[in-house]
């Protein structure tokens, strides 16, 4: 059921976020584990400290948040917690707002070319050849997010490489919308051979400054895109 977990009174005061922060904590820390089913409604409340109004508000807003998930006649379970599930939400309000695709790269002109720096420094041979690999792949938009996703996980950084797959589920609905535009995939593959050539060469400023050209450019394509009505690659 609950794996032992072990669920503790909430304090009174705002009540629902503080239960909300509560089963939080305890999938954060393993005391509930994706797929594991909550006790029910009466026993919840009661460990909980706090009354069964309170703990439905609790969970319609995790169940929103994609955080835990409700079955009928089953009961609630924490969900499977993968990252694009999770930022469902949030690639809803980023959908309504074009001004997060300048923000969205930018935080990727912070990163990835740091990433691609990094990759330069540890990738192996087997890694820079799983690039290659990628840059074949006659679906160019999963060539994209392939290759960016290897440079990453090259970097050696599992923080870093979780951020950039964050980044790269917020501007997946984008990513189609911009490749699309004339001329964009055959600039992306060069730039692409570009970024992977410096890696395999371990020369860490070219792969960092073919990077941020690489972005820059595709930055450019989708604020053009956003204007006509849609974002990213």
């Amino acid at each position: 059921m609950t794996g032992g977990a072990e669920f503790s009174p909430v304090r009174r005061s705002s009540a629902a976020s503080e239960a909300m922060r509560s089963i939080q904590e305890m999938i954060v820390d393993g005391r509930l584990s994706p797929g594991a089913r909550l006790p029910a409604e009466r026993e919840l409340s009661e460990l909980l400290g706090i009354s069964r109004p309170t703990l439905r508000e609790t969970i319609r807003s995790l169940v929103s948040m994609n955080i835990l998930e409700s079955r009928h006649g089953s009961g609630t379970f924490v969900a499977a917690l993968d990252t694009a599930t999770l930022l469902e939400p949030l690639q809803f309000v980023m959908a309504l707002n074009d001004r997060t695709v300048d923000e969205l790269f930018e935080a990727r002109l912070l990163l990835e070319p740091a990433l691609a720096a990094l990759a330069a420094a540890r990738a192996d041979a087997a890694q820079v050849a799983a690039m290659r690999a990628a840059m074949n792949d006659r679906d160019r938009v999963a060539a994209d997010v392939t290759l960016h996703r290897l440079v990453a996980e090259a970097a050696g950084n599992a923080l870093l490489s979780t951020m950039l797959q964050t980044l790269s589920t917020l501007g997946r609905a984008s990513r189609a919308m911009t490749a699309s535009r004339p001329g964009v995939l055959r600039r992306t593959a060069a730039e692409h051979q570009a970024i992977v050539d410096a890696i395999d060469r371990r020369d860490a400023a070219a792969a960092r400054d073919a990077m941020a050209a690489h972005l820059n450019r595709i930055a450019g394509a989708a604020r053009r895109t956003a204007g006509a009505g849609g974002p990213d690659h």
